[in-house]
């Protein structure tokens, strides 16, 4: 038990930090130039569409997917360079511990146990979400940049090897729309305790209550922190 809390009404007006400006633009610009590249997209996969914007559609599906390599490019950057990019990419890195939180999360939910996984930071679920999204966008942008200069990719390759190519930029695109749906916006947005959405994307804020009841060792490390401030702020004034 933590030596020292904040009060109960408290939990509801004290907010932190969760993610920051930066790392909520990134997520913005990834949100839209996704959603851009999935409408531009199925309807070449599904054959369907009006040909006469045909050409609209294939620079606005062009201009998306540059979107999204500009973005990739930065992302890796932003991780390497800032002090920032790194303490959450080491957040997100998966441990042993991501294993034992699964396992309770079964437990958990089966009715075998009444406690909760104590996750950190990052759930298990967020950090697959992430890493499926980075393996995902290295799919979509080496398929897709072979499709967009085929020409260069049928002098290198056989046309077998472009049609494999088209088969898997198509169904991966598939495979990342269903993901979003059937998992990210359950978990973020439609899961108990969240519904109808969570507000994080949007302002980067988290309630105290929703850091202790989601992520209850994040909450102990604010604590914490708390705790550091307040004794150094004693030390001062005495």
């Amino acid at each position: 038990m933590p030596e020292w809390e904040p009060y109960e009404h408290d939990l509801d007006h004290i907010t932190v930090t969760r993610f920051t400006r930066h790392e909520q633009i990134q997520h913005m610009i990834l949100i839209v130039s996704f959603a851009l590249l999935i409408v531009t997209g199925l309807p070449v996969l599904l054959r369907t569409g009006v040909s006469g914007v045909f050409s609209l559609r294939t620079w606005v599906h062009h201009l998306a997917g540059a979107t999204l390599i500009v973005l990739a490019v930065y992302h890796t950057f932003w991780i390497l360079l800032t002090e920032e990019g790194r303490r959450d990419f080491g957040s997100v890195l998966p441990r042993v511990q991501d294993l034992r939180d699964l396992v309770q999360f079964v437990k958990y939910h089966i009715g075998t146990t009444d406690e909760p996984p104590q996750v950190d930071k990052f759930d298990p679920f967020e950090k697959f979400e992430y890493f499926a999204v980075v393996w995902g966008s290295i799919i979509m942008i080496v398929t897709g940049l072979m499709m967009w200069f085929f020409e260069i990719t049928l002098r290198v390759f056989p046309k077998w090897a472009y049609d494999l190519v088209l088969l898997i930029h198509g169904y991966e695109a598939v495979l990342a729309l269903l993901a979003v749906i059937l998992g990210h916006l359950y978990n973020v947005h439609l899961k108990p305790g969240v519904f109808p959405m969570s507000r994080v994307w949007l302002d980067g804020k988290m309630t105290l209550r929703k850091l202790k009841e989601h992520h209850p060792r994040e909450y102990e490390r604010w604590l914490k922190a708390q705790r550091i401030q307040r004794a150094e702020g004693v030390e001062r004034t005495s």
